[in-house]
């Protein structure tokens, strides 16, 4: 069955440094505690790893702004638990509520380096469209 994660699921495929020490995570959903390079997939930030979000310009230009997944492989992408590209590109639906708004992980390719901060969070009507807006699943055994 497939499912929108819980925020603390989607907070550690993303952040969590996984090197067996409990309550060990990173800062930015690139295996770095350094803000990622804004710039165009595959990337060329090999410490800090590359993303897509609004620098001192998009990363990628119109029309598209967005990447596929997995895009980013000069440094992989992929986190300790195989989910790729969890910052920048869209920000991320997950199962949270703030008031009447559902809670978005990971900032888009439209936001600055600091929403991409593992303590960054925002949120929106889940009935709106936006175009860096999108959800990932998680497969529930």
């Amino acid at each position: 069955m497939l499912a929108i994660p819980s925020e603390d699921e989607w907070y550690k495929a993303a952040y969590h440094y996984n090197n067996g020490v409990t309550g060990n995570y990173w800062d930015y959903p690139t295996k770095s505690d350094t803000v990622p390079t804004s710039e165009a997939p595959p990337g060329t930030d090999l410490t800090n790893g590359s993303a897509n979000y609004y620098g001192s310009d998009w990363a990628i230009g119109s029309p598209y702004y967005r990447t596929e997944v997995g895009a980013y492989d000069a440094k992989p992408s992929d986190s300790p638990y195989g989910t790729f590209d969890q910052g920048g590109n869209v920000w991320e639906w997950n199962e949270a509520v703030i008031g009447s708004y559902r809670v978005l992980r990971g900032a888009s390719f439209d936001y600055y380096d600091f929403h991409l901060h593992a303590s960054s969070r925002s949120g929106s009507n889940p009935t709106g469209e936006y175009g860096g807006i999108g959800f990932r699943v998680s497969e529930v055994p």
